[in-house]
């Protein structure tokens, strides 16, 4: 289970705000996302989602409050049983190779003793054999998603977050990453999938669960219930949020 409560993560801006003020990315945020869960993130640029990922992989710190993933610390859990994560930049040394770039990764993982064969496998999921030769500096944008994605398909990790997963992707590989997600996660008991993403049709087909996040906060679930679509939900609710008081 992945636990915050009371979650607050404030950064100060050089040059953009006077001296001493701060902004806030996450306000207080409490929730919980259960083992096993496949949860998607939604909000508004400047919501927080990618602040909130990158507390639940230990990279960043948050200011106040606890954050407990599997009963850990972020990156006490992250050291012990790794975490498959893609992130919205990819950044992988443009010198390598596809299949030495996956390899590399695959060692550093500590997968097993099937390392190269894992990372072959991956490449081969993803398309991606033909360009096993390519440098990583001459793939598309495309190109390099797939390989991220592979990457945090390499191993037995308990835990993925995606961040932005489809960007870059055409519509047929978007297509094609909704079953290897799927797959990811139904292949072992208690993987848990946190998903954050402006392509909300992709959200709606990967995630039981959504959670809209607004100016740090959490503003409550907006789950399809088969009525309304969750485009339809966000909307109606992202405009609640923005109208004026009186």
């Amino acid at each position: 289970m992945i636990e915050l409560r009371g979650v607050t993560k404030s950064y100060r801006r050089q040059g953009l705000l006077p001296a001493g003020k701060q902004v806030r990315a996450l306000d207080g945020l409490t929730l919980e996302i259960e083992t096993g869960a496949a949860v998607g993130i939604v909000g508004l640029n400047g919501a927080g989602k990618s602040t909130l990922l990158g507390i639940l992989l230990g990279y960043l710190r948050p200011s106040s409050g606890t954050v407990l993933v599997g009963g850990l610390p972020p990156r006490s859990y992250a050291q012990r049983h790794g975490v498959a994560y893609v992130p919205e930049r990819v950044a992988i040394p443009r010198r390598w190779t596809v299949r030495s770039a996956l390899r590399a990764y695959a060692m550093l993982g500590d997968i097993g003793d099937d390392t190269w064969e894992q990372a072959d496998a991956c490449l081969d999921r993803l398309g991606l054999t033909p360009l096993a030769d390519r440098s990583v500096a001459a793939l598309s944008k495309g190109n390099l998603q797939r390989l991220a994605i592979a990457q945090a398909l390499l191993g037995d990790r308990r835990l993925m977050v995606l961040d932005e997963p489809t960007d870059g992707l055409d519509p047929v590989w978007i297509a094609e990453l909704r079953p290897i997600i799927a797959d990811w996660l139904t292949a072992h008991p208690g993987r848990t999938l946190v998903l954050a993403s402006h392509n909300l049709s992709e959200v709606e087909r990967l995630a039981t669960r959504v959670l809209l996040l607004h100016n740090g906060r959490l503003a409550g679930e907006v789950t399809p219930s088969g009525r309304n679509s969750l485009e339809e939900l966000f909307l109606e609710r992202v405009a609640q949020l923005e109208e004026p008081r009186a």
